[in-house]
Order: structure tokens, then sequence, then C-alpha cells
């Protein structure tokens, strides 16, 4: 009776296990949501994702899951719950702008998060979900969410260069970061295998680990124009009546040392325009390159590669067809 009484209290005392976190967005990493940025390793100075790479900034304490521009933003992404739990509380009514320049980021000061709320998701969790849509929150302090509920819309406000939802995890008030299931301060993993990630293992192998990822190709008829990629998305699809034809990629998370190789094929098979671009000098969140011709296309189908090498060889191939009408 007294060893029976002794597991009774020692299975009490014993917190309620954490629930795995679902992804926060109702989208398909790595076709219509990316994991832009994850949480910074390094202490101090310096830069280190969950895996000792670059995908992440100096003193970034989250996870974001980024869409491609703000015409996403305009159509609607739900931002959902990660597991089930209880508003705690939460903003909403700030616009949606891409920070660019010092007067954006003072713009924002003291407001960095945006429209978003924290969600109590029990078992010592709780989340902060930053950078919503305005006007979009469906839920308020005090409601019980379901995993996988709507929250409200990813957005960009408040400190957002992008659109994007970030996530902050804490369990028991201490920031975590869910990859791997570490403190800030034990530092990055080289070896994937010793992780334990607080995400749910489908999730987690879905946001991968921080290598380069192809945002978009295609062909077009103008030159790319980098700083409009996240505010209107792709450029218009190239026809016969352009005045160019140009094969174009857009990427993140490049290394320093990376190189991007791209090669249109046209309708006749022949190599039509190719590039390979010098070694990136330093890490690139994000980067965008084409190579193509003046001059009007002639109709049919063309064949796009887009490629990423590092010092060891490819570490990424894309390709695709597009037909020129």
């Amino acid at each position: 009776m007294r060893f029976a009484c002794l597991v009774a209290i020692l299975i009490a005392a014993v917190p309620a296990s954490a629930q795995e976190l679902g992804l926060p967005a109702d989208c398909t990493p790595g076709k219509d949501c990316f994991v832009q940025q994850f949480m910074d390793m390094q202490e101090g100075g310096g830069i280190a994702d969950p895996f000792c790479g670059n995908a992440a900034y100096d003193g970034h304490e989250g996870t974001d899951l980024r869409v491609l521009s703000m015409a996403d933003v305009e159509r609607g992404v739900p931002v959902v719950a990660m597991a089930d739990g209880t508003v705690l509380r939460g903003r909403d009514g700030e616009p949606d702008h891409l920070v660019v320049t010092d007067q954006d980021r003072a713009a924002v000061a003291d407001k960095e998060c945006g429209n978003g709320m924290v969600v109590d998701h029990g078992g010592g969790l709780e989340v902060q979900y930053c950078h919503m849509r305005r006007g979009s929150l469906v839920v308020a302090p005090g409601d019980t969410v379901n995993r996988g509920q709507k929250l409200g819309e990813i957005g960009a406000s408040g400190m957002a260069a992008f659109p994007h939802v970030h996530v902050t995890v804490r369990r028991d008030g201490t920031v975590v970061e869910p990859m791997t299931g570490r403190r800030p301060g034990q530092g990055c993993l080289k070896e994937p295998g010793q992780a334990a990630p607080l995400f749910a293992a489908d999730v987690a192998a879905a946001l991968g680990g921080g290598r380069p990822q192809l945002l978009a190709m295609g062909l077009a008829g103008e030159p790319l124009d980098h700083a409009a990629l996240p505010v209107s998305g792709p450029p218009p699809a190239a026809t016969a009546a352009s005045p160019n034809l140009v094969g174009w990629g857009w990427l993140i998370n490049l290394r320093a040392g990376d190189r991007i190789r791209l090669v249109v094929t046209g309708p006749d098979g022949a190599t039509f325009a190719e590039t390979m671009t010098e070694r990136m000098d330093r890490p690139k969140a994000a980067y965008s390159s084409f190579a193509g011709k003046r001059g009007a296309p002639a109709p049919g189908r063309y064949d796009l590669k887009v490629e990423v090498w590092g010092n060891a060889g490819a570490i990424l191939r894309k390709s695709g067809s597009f037909t020129v009408e």
C-alpha cells in the first residue's frame, strides 16, 4: 500500500508531457512556404542556425516561415495553432509594410512583433506568433484553440523585411529552439541525429536543415528586378511578343562560396542562354540570378535548369519546362 501511494505521488509530480508542435501555417514547406531563418544559436557575436549553418541572423529568437511576396498576403495564408491551447494575449491593428529603410525600422520600434498573440499550449510550452496580417486575427485572449485551427493570416506587420509568420517557443519561460530542443546557450548541432525536436517528426523533416532553397523560377520578358520580388512576387511570364527572354531563379540561404548556374534550352534543343555566378563572398539570405538574350523569343517549349554549386559540387538542382506563346 505504501509503495502504491508513493508511485501515485511521483506520477502526480511529473508534469504532463508537452504536445508535439505542428506547422504554424496552412501551407506546404518547399512549395508555397519556406523557412527563411531559424533561431541564432551562437552566443555573442556571429551567427549559427540550429545545424551550424547560416540560416539565421544575429540574436534571432525564433523560426520564420515565409511566403513569397505581399501578393500572397493579399490572397490570405492562414496562420494556425501549432497545438491545442489557450490564447493568453494578442495585438492587432499594426500596418503591413516591408521594412527596408532606417525610417521603416524606427516606425516599428517597440512593436517588432507587429500583430500577433501568445498561446499557452500546455506542458509548460508557450508560443508567440508574430507579423500577422492586420485585421486577420480571429481569436482573442481566453479562447481555446485546437491544433491546426486558424488564428489569423501571414502578414508583414512589425519588423518584417519579407512576409512571414515568426514563432518563438518557450518552455517553462525559457526560449527553446524547436528543431533541436536546445536552448540558445547550448549551441548548434553538427549532427542532426542528436536533435530532440519539439516539432512532430514529419514537420521537422519538412522544414529541413537550413540548406539553400529555390523559392521560384521561370521565364520572363525583362531582366529580373530583385527588389520587386518580395513585393509583387515572380514577374509576368515571357510571351512571343516580349522584348527579351530571361530565365531566372530566386533563392534563399546561400552560403559563402556557393555559385548559381542557370541554363536555358530552346525549342530546338540547343542552349539558348547559360550563366554561372562568381562564388558568394558571404552568406546571402536571399538572392536572384538570370540569364537570357535580347529580342523577341521564338514560340515553343523552353527548359530551365537552376543549380547551386558548393565547394564540393552541386547541392541543389531544379528544372522546369515553360511554353512561350
